[in-house]
């Protein structure tokens, strides 16, 4: 074997690695556990919650996404199920009515949804905290419904603060002695906040301008934890 070919070989390992080991873009959404004795072994925890590790939806279920504005100045954004899932989100948002639906954003937690029935739409909200970056990065896995307007508010960086640890934050453990992983916003929000009321949406143009009356909106009244 000639030192050519070898270095072409060494070259190409080291690219392939250097690809693997760069952070990949994950958007995904947990509910609230039913068995939180099972501890560390299948729950992940948020502001004092317990939330089932395998996520119910993640971007590969998506096709095409829409952003708005939010209320505080960042990004919301409309993902739409593709056909093939549609299903799959009715069947697990219905059967887990009542309880809350959290969006966990490139590892970051954002205000929990109510589930108040099961999504027959296909789509489901973020409501607010994504930034051009976000908007950017879902383009790469999924369609922009209005790709123009998306362009206009993409970033190339990420300019989120990192996730606010409690100085006081101490590992917690279940009944076993296990670990149980913890998930913080970028921004500590107000003890107990969610959003409540149904997890759909009608349009996407709705979305900007969704009131508590509206049917098939997320209320955005506050939900202090029971």
């Amino acid at each position: 074997m000639n030192k050519p070919f070898l270095f072409l070989c060494s070259a190409l390992a080291a690219l392939s690695f250097s690809s693997c080991q760069q952070k990949q873009y994950k958007a995904y959404f947990l509910t609230e556990s039913s068995n939180v004795e099972s501890g560390g072994a299948f729950n992940v925890r948020y502001n004092g919650r317990m939330y089932n590790r395998m996520p119910i939806m993640s971007l590969k279920h998506f096709e095409k996404f829409k952003s708005f504005m939010a209320d505080d100045g960042s990004y919301g954004a409309v993902l739409y199920t593709s056909k093939n899932y549609r299903m799959r989100l009715f069947s697990e948002t219905h059967q887990n009515i009542g309880k809350l639906m959290l969006p966990v954003i490139d590892g970051l937690a954002y205000p929990p949804i109510e589930i108040d029935r099961g999504i027959t739409d296909g789509q489901v909200i973020i409501w607010g905290g994504l930034t051009g970056y976000d908007l950017r990065k879902l383009g790469e896995t999924l369609d922009p419904v209005d790709p123009e307007m998306e362009e206009k508010r993409y970033l190339d960086k990420n300019p989120r603060p990192k996730p606010e640890i409690p100085k006081d934050a101490k590992p917690s453990k279940d009944m076993h002695g296990r670990l149980i992983p913890e998930l913080y916003a970028s921004a500590i929000p107000e003890q107990g906040d969610s959003y409540s009321g149904a997890t759909g949406a009608t349009q996407p143009a709705a979305a900007e301008k969704a009131t508590p009356q509206e049917p098939g909106l997320i209320n955005t009244r506050k939900r202090k934890q029971q």
